[in-house]
């Protein structure tokens, strides 16, 4: 993990505690194995770095002391000026730019991206960032494809996650890609996070988003909670806010930031989720209570936006299930 002055703590502390459990529940699990991750803190120079919460925390290594190598580099973001700093250090930028080819993955952490974009190392990938450094991150770096409203991203080795709590969604992605799906679950249940957030969740909590919508979209939004099971095409929902399909669609996606469909689509998988949890329902009928034309529809949703079935989401990740 690269750090520098004025980095937040949490954009380092928190994905790095995720690979650090997942080594510890390894060797629980199987004493003697070896941990699958060595963590190291790098900065520009070694010794103490004082982070944007006042704290003082010890860089391992200077950047030039690490080996070469490396299997994920990481670059944390920060606070402010401090950021611009950063970007604007030679000794940062150059040194990402040579150490990121001998790496198996690069990544960055909230607005730790603009400081890989200002190394040319997101040119034509897909990335995210903090939403309030999104509008920057398109004006300053035309060449990265920016996914504004994504959790986290990847553009074959490299990894982009949006605003500090989402470099652990982004951790926990690694691990389920370097160890499986059961050892990310019993980190993120460790750590009492979302067992699994979709790389394309919306950065914003839906359900805190609501409380603010325009017009009878707040009232939609809860009638269509309790209508999942039926019929929810563009045309029938336009009709319950009394507008044309083509208004409708574009005032929809003001508001909630995506289309009617991938809306209704996440909203069906969320509640299809609540059901394997907490229920002993087949999967037919669980396809059938959410609006799944078929339970293969509700297994290609799972598959696209979990990576995991339905059913083996139940049998390893539900928690009430383990």
């Amino acid at each position: 993990m690269l750090i520098f002055d004025g980095a937040q703590s949490l954009d380092i502390s928190g994905p790095l505690e995720v690979f650090a459990l997942a080594s510890r529940q390894t060797q629980e699990d199987a004493p003697g194995a070896l941990p699958p991750y060595a963590l190291r803190v790098v900065a520009r120079d070694a010794g103490a770095v004082t982070l944007a919460s006042g704290m003082r925390l010890l860089a391992d290594a200077s950047c030039a002391q690490l080996p070469e190598d490396v299997d994920t580099l990481l670059v944390s973001g920060g606070m402010g000026d401090a950021l611009d700093r950063a970007r604007a250090d030679p000794a940062l930028t150059d040194w990402l730019r040579a150490a990121a080819p001998r790496a198996r993955r690069i990544g960055s952490i909230c607005n730790g991206a603009l400081l890989l974009a200002e190394t040319g190392l997101l040119d034509g990938c897909e990335a995210t960032t903090h939403w309030s450094d999104i509008a920057e991150l398109q004006r300053r770096y035309p060449s990265v494809r920016v996914v504004p409203d994504a959790i986290y991203t990847r553009s074959d080795r490299i990894w982009t996650s949006a605003g500090i709590t989402a470099g652990m969604d982004l951790a926990l992605a690694m691990v389920a890609e370097d160890c499986g799906l059961p050892l990310a679950w019993k980190v993120a249940r460790r750590m009492v996070l979302a067992t699994r957030r979709s790389g394309g969740d919306s950065q914003l909590g839906r359900l805190l988003a609501e409380l603010d919508l325009p017009d009878h979209f707040a009232e939609l939004a809860q009638w269509i909670r309790a209508q999942l099971h039926a019929r929810l095409d563009v045309g029938r929902l336009a009709e319950w806010v009394h507008m044309s399909p083509r208004q409708f669609t574009r005032r929809f996606r003001a508001a909630f930031g995506t289309t009617p469909q991938k809306y209704v689509a996440r909203l069906r998988i969320e509640a299809a989720r609540a059901q394997l949890e907490h229920t002993a329902k087949d999967l037919k009928r669980i396809a059938a209570d959410c609006g799944f034309s078929t339970e293969e529809a509700m297994r290609r949703s799972f598959v696209r936006e979990l990576g995991v079935r339905p059913g083996e989401y139940r049998q390893r990740l539900a928690p009430s299930r383990v």
